[in-house]
C-alpha cells in the first residue's frame, strides 16, 4: 500500500511539473511571434535606429556641406515651418501634395479593400485560365512599378488616346450624372474614383494575393455542411468568407496605406531636397511624413479595436 501511493505521488509530481513547462495556446503564439519578430528587430536595430534618431535631430539644424565636414547650426523648428508653409516647388508644395496624398489615401483604401476581395472571392472559383488570370491581376507587383508607371505615364498615356480619338467625348460621364439629380459632391465623388481606377489597379496585386491566400485558408469542411444545409453562395459568403477573412482587414489596410504614401508625389519632393543638399529640411519633412502615416495607423488601431477586427474569427 506505501508503495503504491509513492508510485501515485510520483506520478503526480511528474505529471504536475509536466503541465508547468507546457505553454497555453495564447502563451505560444507569443513565443512564436517574437521568434519570427527577432530578425526584424536585430536588423532595425542594428542597422536603422541610429540613422533614424540622426535624421530626426538633423530636422532640427540647418546643415552646410563643407570640405570634411558638415557645420550644423541649430534652427529649431524653423524647418517644420518652413515646410508646412513656405515650402513650394514648380507646380505645387509639400503642403499640398500631403494633403492631396491623405486625402487619396483615405478614399482609395475602402474601395481597393472591396475590390482587391471582390477579386479575390472570383478568382477562388474553378474556371478555365484562372492561373492565366491570377497573373494578370498581380503583374504591375512583378514588374518594376516605377519603370510601369514611367511607361504608361501614371495612366496619362491613356487618358490622351481617349482624348485625341474623342471617346471622352462620346461619354461624359460627370454630365449625365448631374442629369440624374444626383448631388455635385456625390458626383465629384463618383468622378474622382473612376478616375482613380489606374492607382487603386496598381495597388491592388498584393491585397488581392493576400485576400486570396486567406480565402484558401479556410476550412473545406465549412462550405461542405453549408451546402448541406441549404446555404446559397450569397449566404455562404457573409456568414462564412467574411468573417474568417475579417482578421486580415487590418494587415491589407496597413499595405496598402503604407504603399499609398510610398508612391506619392510626396517622396519624390523629399528625395529632391536631398538632392540639394538641403539635408534638414528634407528630415524635417520625412518626419511630418512619418508622424502623418503614424496617426492614421494610429486610427486604423482604434478603429478595429472598436470594431473588432483583426482578431482570430475562432477565440474568444
Amino acid at each position: 500500500m506505501i508503495m503504491r501511493r509513492k508510485k501515485e505521488t510520483s506520478a503526480y509530481t511528474q505529471s504536475h511539473q509536466k503541465r508547468r513547462f507546457e505553454l497555453s495556446y495564447k502563451n505560444q503564439k507569443r513565443l512564436w511571434a517574437a521568434i519570427f519578430l527577432a530578425p526584424w528587430v536585430i536588423g532595425f536595430v542594428t542597422l536603422f535606429l541610429v540613422p533614424l534618431i540622426q535624421s530626426f535631430l538633423y530636422s532640427f539644424y540647418q546643415l552646410t556641406p563643407q570640405v570634411g565636414q558638415i557645420t550644423r547650426t541649430f534652427i529649431g523648428f524653423d524647418n517644420y515651418i518652413f515646410a508646412f508653409n513656405t515650402h513650394v516647388t514648380q507646380t505645387s508644395s509639400f503642403k499640398v501634395e500631403l494633403l492631396n496624398t491623405t486625402g487619396d489615401s483615405l478614399i482609395n483604401l475602402p474601395v481597393l479593400l472591396i475590390f482587391s476581395l471582390f477579386i479575390a472571392v472570383l478568382l477562388n472559383m474553378k474556371f478555365k485560365g484562372r492561373a492565366a488570370i491570377r497573373a494578370i491581376f498581380f503583374i504591375p507587383v512583378i514588374l518594376n512599378s516605377a519603370a510601369v508607371a514611367t511607361a504608361l505615364g501614371g495612366g496619362e498615356v491613356i487618358a490622351q488616346i481617349l482624348e485625341q480619338s474623342g471617346i471622352d467625348k462620346i461619354f461624359d460621364l460627370e454630365f449625365y450624372l448631374i442629369q440624374t439629380g444626383m448631388t455635385p459632391i456625390l458626383v465629384t465623388f463618383i468622378v474622382g474614383l473612376i478616375s482613380r481606377i489606374y492607382d487603386i489597379l496598381a495597388l491592388a496585386g498584393v491585397p488581392i494575393l493576400l485576400f486570396l491566400a486567406s480565402i484558401q485558408s479556410v476550412p473545406k469542411h465549412l462550405y461542405e455542411a453549408a451546402k448541406i444545409e441549404g446555404a446559397t453562395s450569397y449566404e455562404m459568403f457573409w456568414l462564412i468568407t467574411l468573417p474568417n477573412v475579417s482578421p486580415h482587414i487590418v494587415t491589407v489596410t496597413v499595405y496598402a496605406l503604407v504603399d499609398t504614401f510610398l508612391t506619392s508625389s510626396v517622396s519624390g519632393i523629399i528625395s529632391d531636397e536631398l538632392n540639394r543638399q538641403r539635408w534638414g529640411l528634407s528630415s524635417a519633412m520625412a518626419w511630418i511624413y512619418v508622424g502623418t502615416i503614424l496617426v492614421m495607423l494610429g486610427s486604423l488601431a482604434v478603429l478595429a479595436k472598436g470594431l473588432k477586427i483583426g482578431g482570430s474569427h475562432y477565440e474568444n
